[in-house]
């Protein structure tokens, strides 16, 4: 069960948001927003840094898991920053997630020799190249494609044939097959003194599967409906 906290708004202090939910560091960071944010206020700090409040409250809102969110309404130039937030999202899992997970399961290794721990480096192993390569699909096809529509650069033959419904398509649920993998940890995998670390990893693989639901959602509820809107524009102005 996810419990809902309270919506913030631009008026509030970002260190007591960030005092609230921990997890909204990790926000701040994918804005390039540095800490050391003394009475600032959530809008001052983002005219601070030059950045979208109404952009920054609507994901801060997401990963703080609010209820009845205000909705904004986004143009196409915030596309360019919609794009780079995700892109350091990404080299967050990639450099700091991933290989901590790795590890984590790696010294469960050693306590349980158990064939389902292999099942569960093998699944994980899995998770994580299928994963890298919707990252991958997104940094050199998705992104560069939408930031070429924002510039109304010359297509490509192929870039002319492709639109975001074909991402819509590509777009897959990547955060609920953690399900299985948490599921071996939890059910099957009988305990053999490996309890912290298999809390560890536990604790690990929810943080990165809410993280990953509000990543979806931003892609889902802000970018694609951006483009999409951006491409009429585009078929109208030809």
């Amino acid at each position: 069960m996810e419990f809902k906290k309270e919506i913030i708004y631009k008026g509030m202090k970002m260190s007591d948001i960030i005092l609230n939910n921990h997890l909204l560091i990790l926000v701040l960071e994918r804005f390039g927003i540095e800490l050391g944010l003394h009475e600032k206020t959530v809008e001052a700090v983002c005219v601070e840094n030059n950045i979208s409040t109404e952009m920054f409250l609507t994901i801060a809102n997401l990963q703080n898991n609010s209820s009845n969110i205000p909705e904004f309404l986004f143009n196409c130039s915030d596309t360019k920053v919609i794009i780079q937030y995700l892109k350091n999202s990404h080299q967050y899992y990639s450099d700091e997630v991933f290989p901590h997970i790795i590890k984590n399961i790696h010294l469960m290794s050693e306590h349980n020799k158990k064939p389902e721990m292999l099942m569960v480096e093998d699944f994980f192993n899995e998770y994580k190249n299928e994963v890298d390569q919707h990252f991958e699909y997104e940094n050199n096809i998705v992104f560069p494609y939408i930031l070429n529509l924002f510039e109304n650069k010359r297509f490509t033959s192929s870039e002319n044939d492709y639109s975001v419904s074909e991402y819509k398509e590509h777009h897959d649920d990547i955060e609920e097959k953690l399900d299985d993998l948490k599921k071996l940890l939890i059910q099957h995998l009988p305990q053999k003194d490996d309890r912290v670390i298999r809390r560890k990893t536990l604790f690990a693989l929810f943080n990165l599967e809410q993280d990953l639901i509000v990543h979806a959602k931003i892609e889902n509820k802000i970018l694609i409906p951006l483009v999409e809107n951006m491409e009429i524009q585009k078929k109208e102005n030809n």
